[in-house]
């Protein structure tokens, strides 16, 4: 022991020399391994990438620039890998020498998910869609592969919770766009739009959609809780395209031309037969059984009903004499569309550019309707002035003409009868337009018992003319003094001049009460209405950005100014003095009025936010905001509005037991948004008529924007890096609801605007994407989007009211339709009825039949036109009543869908590319006035009884008690569901290779595609009207609006 005493020492000194000299030697016996990891296609970087050597299991994650670092690898050749969530693994062979540094650039390719990509909106920072805690969705252009007109018909099937519905097919109109259902009552529920950093609130119509980069959608209030008292509608956020991912002092040109048709897909139902009594040569008759000439009523007299003379007993199955036309037919023209598309874009040095121009013009379906053209112009500008200063430029300007048509037309189509020619000339009359041309006018009233004028003398005569010119420009400009800390400001403009003139020509042919007889003209008129809106942006943005070890840090701090100037004016001039010269002052003095208006809005906005993600993992965000605007009345005039959202990525911890879910993550988020109330809302409003000034609005200073509450509940799954499953409940409460109360009398005001509802939802959505075949040569993506909302009035400070066909009262769905019901059960008639006497009738309708009988024995017993004890008319249908109440107002279905499906594929095979998109709205209810009015004078197609067994035939009295003096009721009211063929492309790409082989890459092709498009290509409906999809995106009446269309065309592009 004494010995090895005194050796221990000894040795450990040793030990500490030989530990001290060999430290270099371990140290060099080692290196490191950096750099960053990106999209190889993009060039976008990629975080939260692991990066590591299997072999050694050693490693480390890419920080939120793409960069890694791992330290201490051990000399040598390793196979270094690199996985994320989204991208194919990618694997090579680095060397590490002993004290060096080894950079490596890592590039992956996207799998057709695409999970990693950026999002910008609504966030502290660009952030990895996998790591959101909230939902905002992402669209690039190659996942609208058929582009629309223009950018709203983009975003069409594409998303879940996301409605976008053309109302009306015109050309030129902007689609309506509602995001997880309705959030007011009376106010818009369109989403704020924005676009290149310019907040709009004008029509997207004027944007086109070939200048798109990429759209973000920002569903509620929860994540749009950024944008304050604009957003209870959710945000869409549009980014054009600017020339980036091209080399230095590359260039490049594309050519588009499209060229197709457009022709009415389905039509309605008009009368082909009539009521009346023939004699035996097939005229007319009148009850003395003398002839009649029907065209000529008031010369001639009306003719007789037949079977008895009276409607109660008079079936509309005979035949007109004569040559019959098909209106329908006459007045839709299948019609030409166009679309030339030019952009250029390249690098030079430190500036990348893109200009682009664009011809389009859409000629829609109309006769004699020239539709809409417009004519854009982009260019986009990013310069990198230092190494930590740039700038960007974007500008557009676009001007558009829309040849505007009246729903009148439609109307009028409606009550020609069958043996009517629309297009018939009077020689005499040749005060119109063609006349010389055309050998005279347009019948104006060319069916003298229809009580209104011929739909196409008006398209040929009136000149009703809209024209728009949008110009917005944004620079915005970002310095980087700190890798950690960047410096933004924005300035934007968005001009918006609108101008409308509709004109009325001397002599314009108003009645003709018959042949020969003289026409009604009317002395002219001249009606301008103009507005321009303009509105500026400005802000600026403090962002900083902080790696801690494990934990990321992004926090954004911006001031944001807003100064909105609208002005309009509206001028009518009547009884032109001289022909053709549409000028006010050829109007005759005294009948000239006008009026005018102007507005000045001025908001600010603060907001702080921070976003915070642990190892990847571990995910939340907080934000508070601040706004102040003049639009809230002066005791209102600051509202505070919140985000706190987390997520967890339970799938990436080590414990993970589920190998076939690579990704797994649960989140939640609340947040609040505003709805803003309208310029005059918190104003005295007056109206003058005759010298007299009477008050209609009371002002209001304790105005305030309307208070969306979200809570958002979502899943996200990936499986065998295949199928991503997204999933999301949402519940939300949107207080304050923005309401026009009436006043009582004492009152001295009609009404006042008042925080006076509050309106309650909860939505379901989900989303399958599937990477069914993801391989170069060949892929296959498919998407399936579901979404479902609920939503109730629970409260509603005034009297129930209607608006349009829907009723709006506290306790119902937003979009309820009420009015009369017809029994269909003995438990809808009155108490006490005998039911024996009653029966079902083929329409489902009860009846009343008498003993013994059914309701098939009114021709063969001679039932029709007699009546029951109690006065019921035999065979005719009855109105309930409320059991409890006794009034005949009943709820006759909402118009709000049970649920929203679509399906996308898009099927790749070497250079050809097949995509296809089905949408689908399932149970919404449609109140069809279109087919109610055509039943006010038989004219409606279900009127006719030709070809039905005597015992299912009806007298036009049946479908005159239906029709039920234009009052809602439940015969007009349909089930709308439909799925439709929304979009069906077919592209061939000739790429560089191929076209060299075919000898054409002497002309400078980069590459060139043939493409074949269909949209609205087919609809499966039992819906009555031209199109289910019609009227209001929540209160949807078919009200003549223009119908939407199928359009095919042929693209040809080119790039050099």
């Amino acid at each position: 022991m004494k010995f090895w005493g005194k050796c221990i020492p000894i040795l450990a000194g040793a030990a500490l020399v030989f530990a001290v000299s060999a430290a270099p030697v371990l140290a060099q016996a080692t290196g490191t391994i950096t750099g960053t990891v990106a999209d190889q296609e993009t060039g976008q970087t990629l975080e939260s990438a692991q990066v590591y050597i299997p072999a050694l299991n050693i490693g480390g994650l890419s920080n939120n620039q793409g960069r890694f670092l791992i330290l201490n690898v051990p000399t040598g050749s390793h196979e270094l890998t690199t996985e994320i969530i989204g991208y194919t693994s990618g694997t090579q062979t680095i060397t590490v020498t002993a004290g060096q540094t080894t950079i490596v650039e890592v590039g992956l390719r996207g799998t057709a998910l695409r999970l990693q990509e950026l999002i910008v909106t609504g966030v502290a920072g660009a952030t990895p869609r996998i790591k959101l805690p909230f939902t905002v969705e992402h669209l690039d252009f190659e996942d609208m592969p058929i582009p629309a007109p223009s950018a709203d018909g983009l975003l069409q099937a594409q998303v879940a919770g996301v409605k976008v519905q053309s109302g009306s097919g015109k050309p030129g109109d902007a689609a309506q766009i509602m995001l997880r259902g309705p959030t007011s009552i009376a106010k818009s529920n369109s989403p704020l739009v924005i676009i290149d950093g310019v907040i709009t609130d004008n029509t997207m119509a004027d944007i086109d959609a070939l200048d798109v980069e990429s759209v973000e959608i920002v569903k509620g209030a929860a994540a749009a809780s950024l944008y304050g008292s604009r957003a209870s509608n959710g945000v869409i956020n549009i980014r054009t395209r600017r020339g980036a991912g091209l080399r230095v002092d590359q260039s490049r040109m594309t050519v588009r031309n499209e060229y197709g048709k457009s022709d009415l897909v389905n039509s309605i139902a008009l009368t082909k037969y009539h009521p009346y009594a023939l004699d035996a040569q097939g005229n007319f008759i009148d009850s003395d059984g003398n002839f009649v000439d029907y065209d000529d009523p008031y010369n001639s007299g009306d003719p007789m009903l037949a079977d008895g003379g009276t409607p109660d007993t008079a079936f509309q199955d005979n035949a007109y004499p004569g040559k019959l036309y098909d209106q329908i037919d006459l007045f839709f023209n299948p019609g030409d569309a166009y679309v030339n598309y030019i952009a250029v874009e390249g690098r030079s040095g430190s500036t990348n550019y893109r200009a682009s121009f664009s011809n389009s013009a859409e000629q829609g379906v109309m006769a004699g309707n020239d539709g809409f053209d417009r004519r854009t112009f982009r260019v986009n500008l990013d310069h990198q002035v230092r190494d930590n200063f740039s700038i960007a430029l974007n500008t557009y300007y676009a001007k558009s003409h829309q040849d505007e048509v009246s729903g009148s037309v439609f109307y009028s189509l409606t009550f020609m009868g069958p043996h009517i020619n629309l297009a018939a000339r009077n020689p005499n009359d040749m005060e119109c337009k063609l006349a010389e041309k055309m050998g005279g006018c347009l019948l104006i009233n060319p069916d003298p018992h229809a009580n209104t004028g011929n739909p196409l003398y008006s398209i040929e005569n009136r000149d009703y003319n809209d024209d728009r010119q949008r110009f917005m420009a944004s620079v915005d400009s970002r310095w980087s003094p700190a890798s950690w800390f960047d410096l933004e400001a924005n300035y934007s403009v968005d001009r918006y001049d609108f101008h409308r003139l509709n004109i009325i020509p001397l002599n314009y042919a108003q009645t003709q009460l018959g042949p020969g007889q003289p026409i009604t003209r009317d002395p002219g008129s001249l009606h301008r209405y103009n507005s321009v809106s303009n509105d500026i942006n400005a802000s600026i943005t403090a962002s900083f950005n902080r790696a801690f070890g494990d934990l990321t840090t992004r926090t954004k701090l911006r001031y944001l100014l807003e100064d909105q100037h609208g002005e309009n004016y509206s001028v009518t001039g009547q009884n032109f003095t001289v022909g053709n010269v549409f000028v006010l002052d050829n109007t005759e003095p005294g009948q000239t009025t006008a009026s005018s208006s102007l507005s000045d809005v001025i908001a600010q906005g603060y907001f702080f936010i921070s976003a915070l993600d642990y190892q990847g993992k571990y995910m939340g965000d907080f934000l508070v905001r601040r706004d102040g605007s003049s639009l809230f009345g002066p005791k209102e005039r600051w509202q505070t509005y919140f985000r706190a959202s987390a997520a967890w990525r339970i799938a990436q911890e080590s414990w993970w037991p589920i190998d076939f879910i690579d990704e797994f993550k649960l989140r939640y988020s609340v947040g609040t948004a505003g709805g803003r109330p309208s310029f005059s809302n918190q104003y005295e409003t007056y109206s003058v008529s005759g010298g007299i000034i009477s008050p209609n609005t009371l002002g209001n200073t304790q105005l305030k924007p309307e208070l969306s509450t979200e809570q958002e509940f979502g899943l996200e799954m990936l499986l065998y890096g295949k199928f991503m499953i997204t999933a999301a409940y949402v519940e939300n409460k949107i207080e304050d609801q923005l309401i026009n109360v009436p006043l009582p009398g004492y009152a001295g005001f009609r009404s006042q605007w008042q925080n006076a509802g509050t309106l309650e939802s909860n939505t379901y959505e989900g989303s399958i994407e599937a990477a069914i075949i993801d391989s170069p040569n060949m892929g296959w993506s498919s998407r399936i989007n579901f979404d479902r909302t609920r939503q109730e009035i629970t409260y509603l400070n005034r009297p129930a009211y209607r608006t349009g066909s829907t009723y709006v009262r506290e306790g119902e769905a937003l979009g309820t339709f009420y009015g009369d019901r017809w029994s269909r059960s003995c438990a809808d008639l009155a108490a006490g009825t005998d039911c024996s006497m009653f029966q079902a009738n083929d329409d489902g309708y009860m009846v009343y039949v008498g003993a013994g009988n059914s309701y098939t024995d009114g021709i063969a017993k001679g039932l029709w036109g007699t009546s029951g004890a109690n006065g019921e008319k035999w065979g005719r249908p009855i109105k309930m009543k409320d059991p409890d109440t006794g009034s005949p107002f009943l709820f006759l279905g909402v118009a709000v869908p049970d649920y929203n499906l679509n399906w996308s594929n898009t099927i790749r095979r070497g250079n050809l590319q097949l995509n296809v998109l089905f949408d689908g709205e399932f149970g919404a209810d449609k109140y069809n006035a279109t087919r109610q009015w055509a039943a006010r004078d038989w004219r409606s197609g279900e009127t006719d009884q030709y070809g039905k067994e005597d015992g299912l035939k009806k007298p036009v009295a049946y479908y005159s008690d239906l029709y039920n003096i234009f009052a809602d009721n439940d015969h007009y009211v349909e089930d709308g569901t439909y799925i439709k063929l929304r979009e069906l492309g077919l592209r061939y790409t000739l790429d560089s290779e191929l076209l060299e082989r075919l000898g054409g890459g002497g002309m400078g092709l980069e590459s060139m595609a043939v493409s074949i498009t269909g949209r609205n290509v087919f609809t499966w409906t039992d819906y009555q009207g031209y199109d289910p999809e019609v009227g209001g995106i929540i209160g949807t009446e078919d009200y003549y609006q223009y119908p939407n269309f199928r359009m095919l065309t042929a693209v040809l592009e080119l790039v050099f």
